[in-house]
C-alpha cells in the first residue's frame, strides 16, 4: 500500500518553533508513530495590498496545477508498481527512495 502524505501550512502567531513544538506534541498525543517533516519557508514581505490579492489569485493557479500532476505522479507511480510487479520501497527518484525525496 502506498505511503499517504499531508502537506500543511499553519499560520505562526508567536514564533515558527514554538508552533513546530505544540505541533509535535499534538500529533505525538493521537498518533504516536506518525513521522513528521518541517520544510521552511522563508517570510514573504508585501508592500501593497494589491501585492497579496494577486498573489492570492496565482496561488489558486498553481494549486490546481500541482494537485493535478501530484495526482498523475500518483498515478503514474501505482501503474509502474502494477505492471512490473515492483513494491513502491523499490522505486527511486535520482537514486534516492520516493520517501526519502518526499520528505527530505
Amino acid at each position: 500500500m502506498a505511503t499517504r502524505y499531508w502537506v500543511v501550512s499553519l499560520p505562526v502567531q508567536n514564533s515558527a518553533s514554538s508552533l513546530w513544538t505544540r505541533l509535535q506534541q499534538s500529533i505525538s498525543k493521537r498518533a504516536f508513530d506518525t513521522p513528521i517533516y518541517r520544510f521552511n519557508i522563508p517570510n514573504l514581505r508585501v508592500g501593497t495590498l494589491d501585492s497579496p490579492l494577486a498573489l492570492s489569485d496565482d496561488l489558486l493557479k498553481s494549486n490546481s496545477f500541482i494537485e493535478g500532476v501530484s495526482h498523475k505522479i500518483r498515478r503514474q507511480i501505482e501503474e509502474l508498481e502494477r505492471v512490473s510487479g515492483v513494491v513502491s520501497s523499490s522505486l527511486t527518484v535520482d537514486g534516492v527512495s520516493v520517501d526519502s525525496y518526499l520528505t527530505r
